[in-house]
């Protein structure tokens, strides 16, 4: 999914959460996430960036977007 602005794509995934897989991309304004669910293993879904989950030399804290239906 391809989304232009981030309000744009919070609308439609509240809207359409039960639609969204584990492991989808979803672009928002040229960025990268990847939709994971919370830890919790709850109904959370989080768009994770996709630069936290390539490798590199210096180690990054996570950042997450939560988006609850």
């Amino acid at each position: 999914m391809k989304f232009h602005a981030l309000d744009d794509a919070i609308d439609w995934i509240e809207r359409n959460s039960e639609k969204l897989l584990v492991g989808a991309v979803v672009v928002i304004a040229g960025v990268s996430f990847v939709v994971v669910v919370g830890a919790s293993g709850g109904g959370a879904l989080l768009l994770a960036p996709v630069i936290v989950l390539a490798s590199s030399e210096t180690a990054s804290g996570p950042s997450f977007l939560a988006v609850h239906p």
